[in-house]
């Protein structure tokens, strides 16, 4: 019987060794509140924090739609030019 004691014991140990390593690592964000309007933390807020980074986004969003539109102006209003130089005219004949 103590020999099944020892086993149990080192298994609980091992386990609690392994299990230990598991879980987040980092910085942990708390989440914004499921219910009720509690009081603004300042900048950590994480209600300030989503809609910083929710404006941040459409920042970015409307900078990129501008600049795809300005790209598509510029290649409308660009003159055609050809790709590739014009061959130079033949030479006229001289009279003889």
């Amino acid at each position: 019987m103590g020999r099944n004691v020892n086993r149990i014991v080192l298994a609980l140990c091992l386990a609690a060794a392994l299990a230990s390593g598991c879980g987040l690592r980092g910085r942990l964000d708390r989440p914004v509140p499921l219910w009720g309007n509690p009081p603004s933390e300042g900048a950590n807020d994480p209600r300030e924090v989503k809609k910083r980074k929710d404006e941040e986004a459409a920042k970015k969003k409307q900078e990129a739609a501008d600049k795809a539109a300005r790209q598509q102006q510029e290649q409308q209003s660009a003159p055609t030019t050809p790709a590739t130089p014009a061959a130079p005219a033949a030479p006229a004949p001289t009279p003889q």
